[in-house]
C-alpha cells in the first residue's frame, strides 16, 4: 500500500506550462488564436448592436405601456374628483323627491330647487368652472357670448347685450358653453 502514495512534484504533469518551457504554448500564441478576424469582429459588433436595439425597443414599449396606464389612472382620478361632489347634489335631489307631494307647498319646492342649484354651483366653483352671466348693457363678446336674437332697443346701445337667455360656463381660458344672449341692433327706427 505504500506504493500508492502521491507522486512527487517532479512526476506530476504541469497544468499550466510556463512560456519558457519547451513544448508549452505562449500567451501571445493564445491571443492570436483567440483574436477574431475583422469580419468576425464586425459580426460580433453587429450582434451586440442588434441586441442593444431590441432591448431599447422593449424598454420603450414598456415605457409607452406604463405611460398609457398612468394616463388612464390620471383620467379616472380626475373623473372621481368631479363625480364625488356631484353625489351630494344627487342626494339633495333624492331628498326633495322623497317628500310627500301632498304636504309640500310651491314655496318649499322652489326653496328646495334653489338649494340644489346653489349646491351645484358650489361644486362647479370648486372645479374652477365659472358662470358667464352678462348684465344688460354689457358689451357683446363673441368669445363668451352667442347672439341668437338682434332686437332694437332704446335703453341699450347697439352691439350690447339686451338680456341673457341662457347662462354660459367657462373653465380657465376654455369656454365650456357660451352665454346665449339677445343683442341690441340700436334704437328702433320710426318705420318700425
Amino acid at each position: 500500500m505504500h506504493e500508492e502514495e502521491p507522486t512527487p512534484e517532479s512526476e506530476v504533469e504541469p497544468t499550466n506550462s510556463a512560456p519558457d518551457q519547451p513544448g508549452a504554448s505562449s500567451d501571445s500564441e493564445s491571443e492570436e488564436a483567440s483574436a477574431l478576424s475583422p469580419e468576425e469582429t464586425l459580426r460580433a459588433e453587429l450582434a451586440e448592436a442588434i441586441e442593444a436595439r431590441q432591448r431599447a425597443l422593449a424598454d420603450f414599449q414598456n415605457f409607452q405601456r406604463r405611460s398609457l396606464e398612468n394616463e388612464k389612472r390620471a383620467v379616472a382620478s380626475g373623473r372621481m374628483d368631479v363625480i364625488r361632489p356631484l353625489l351630494g347634489v344627487l342626494d339633495q335631489v333624492d331628498l326633495a323627491l322623497s317628500q310627500d307631494s301632498k304636504a309640500v307647498s310651491v314655496e318649499s319646492i322652489f326653496s328646495g330647487v334653489q338649494l340644489v342649484r346653489d349646491e351645484m354651483c358650489r361644486v362647479l366653483d370648486g372645479q374652477g368652472v365659472v358662470a358667464i352671466d352678462p348684465e344688460p348693457g354689457a358689451d357683446f363678446d363673441a368669445h363668451h357670448h352667442q347672439a341668437v336674437v338682434h332686437e332694437p332697443s332704446e335703453d341699450v346701445a347697439e352691439g350690447c347685450v339686451i338680456h341673457r337667455l341662457q347662462i354660459g360656463w367657462v373653465h380657465g381660458d376654455m369656454v365650456l358653453r357660451p352665454a346665449v344672449v339677445a343683442v341690441s341692433s340700436g334704437t328702433p327706427s320710426e318705420s318700425d
